[in-house]
């Protein structure tokens, strides 16, 4: 066989095999990217979780809108839930709890961007230290708008509800949330 057919029949081999490496790859790359999309699932009227991965991000429904606690571990995920809560529950996103400063828990916050975010002391100051190597945009976009000390009470569309620090859990700033009265209860 002349030695340019043999080169031709080997990149014509070589291109059918990349043809089908680079049909295949966006697939995998699809499957790779489904596998951190969550679930959005009500667990009593008007609380729902978001699960992803193993973790579970709380949203809280009231009538003027919705508060989220944790974004969870990326921006692709925290706009998932929230797309999720745009077209299930079909209520703004007001405020974003942040309790654990790890990365698992606060790189989603920069999708909220719009919410007011809020956090213990000791998680900003946590999350300073570990972003210290962070651009300031990313600082910005992750840290706390309002840092509490003992307790906080939001009063959002008839419901109160309370952030407390304890103390100590899993980190140090961590959140205890929960809400105190609903207009139904009133």
């Amino acid at each position: 066989m002349p030695k340019t057919v043999l080169a031709a029949a080997l990149l014509l081999s070589l291109s059918l095999f990349l043809s089908v490496e680079v049909r295949i790859s966006p697939a995998f790359a699809q499957a790779t990217e489904a596998s951190t999309i969550g679930t959005l699932k009500e667990i009593i009227p008007g609380h729902y979780t978001y699960n992803s991965n193993g973790f579970v991000s709380g949203i809280i429904v009231t009538d003027e809108g919705v508060v989220v606690v944790d974004a969870l571990s990326n921006e692709a995920m925290a706009r998932d839930e929230r797309q999720q809560i745009s077209s299930v529950i079909r209520k703004p996103v007001r405020y974003l709890i942040s309790s654990s400063f790890h990365d698992n828990y606060t790189k989603g916050n920069v999708a909220y961007g719009d919410a007011i975010k809020i956090g213990h002391e000791n998680y900003k100051a946590d999350l300073l230290e570990l972003m210290k190597e962070e651009p300031a945009a990313e600082q910005k976009a992750r840290l706390p708008d309002l840092a509490y000390r003992d307790r906080m009470t939001l009063s959002l569309g008839g419901k109160e509800i309370e952030i407390l620090h304890i103390g100590r859990a899993h980190t140090r700033g961590d959140s205890i949330v929960f809400v105190l009265k609903t207009a139904s209860s009133i």
